[in-house]
């Protein structure tokens, strides 16, 4: 634990009484289980744009950053834990009963997370990836690997930061423009190898084939 050097005198020491108690309880009630959960916890002099209202007038507040272990949440890892997943995915509200064991939940701040282990899911995307592209160039005569990757299509591994953890498998790219001079008056979707919604069906077809799909959610948020 780390304190602010604009932290001094008594509410330095405030400070320090306050985030033992915290660390112990937390230590004890929290983090200690599943052969133990890394984090790191640090004691912030309180900012203005304070996010809870209720707590503005605290002069400190408990900032944490909680490592997430992927592995143990992606269902065919060799370390996958059924209960760890469903502790991990709400360990802000476990802190913040923990906290209030000692009447410290008001100085929580939401909590950070640093994901850890994930290249199994990692390697898996590449997979999902690789598929992808040799189904679009099976598909669609004249669509070129360059093609593809111009227009950003691909599998992305979304890791939520802060609240609780959350882990999901985004499909992004846009439909790519096929190659070789155009009429002026051809219109975008005609140039186009297809559509918006086809993209997201091939996409959203073969994720769900995927072992991903097994401890993940898929969803589509770029292509328009």
């Amino acid at each position: 634990m780390e304190l602010e050097n604009s932290l001094d005198g008594e509410l330095k020491v405030e400070a320090q009484e306050k985030g033992k108690m915290a660390v112990k309880v937390l230590d004890a009630l929290v983090f200690s289980k599943f052969g133990g959960i890394e984090y790191s916890m640090m004691i912030r002099k309180n900012r203005v744009n304070w996010r809870n209202i209720s707590s503005a007038a605290l002069p400190f507040y408990f900032e944490f950053d909680v490592d997430i272990d992927v592995d143990k949440t992606f269902e065919p890892s060799p370390t996958y834990d059924k209960k760890y997943e469903e502790y991990i995915y709400e360990i802000g509200d476990h802190i913040g009963r923990a906290l209030r064991y000692v009447n410290l939940q008001d100085y929580m701040d939401e909590p950070m997370f640093t994901y850890v282990n994930d290249e199994l899911v990692d390697n898996e995307i590449d997979r999902l990836e690789n598929k992808l592209i040799l189904y679009l160039q099976s598909q669609y005569e004249g669509l070129s690997y360059d093609s593809i990757r111009e227009a950003d299509i691909g599998y992305y591994f979304y890791k939520g930061e802060t609240d609780n953890p959350y882990m999901r498998v985004e499909y992004v790219g846009q439909p790519p423009l096929r190659d070789g001079d155009r009429q002026s008056t051809d219109t975008i979707e005609e140039r186009e190898y297809f559509s918006c919604d086809d993209l997201y069906d091939i996409m959203s077809d073969l994720f769900d084939r995927s072992p991903l799909s097994i401890s993940y959610d898929g969803e589509n948020f770029t292509c328009q």
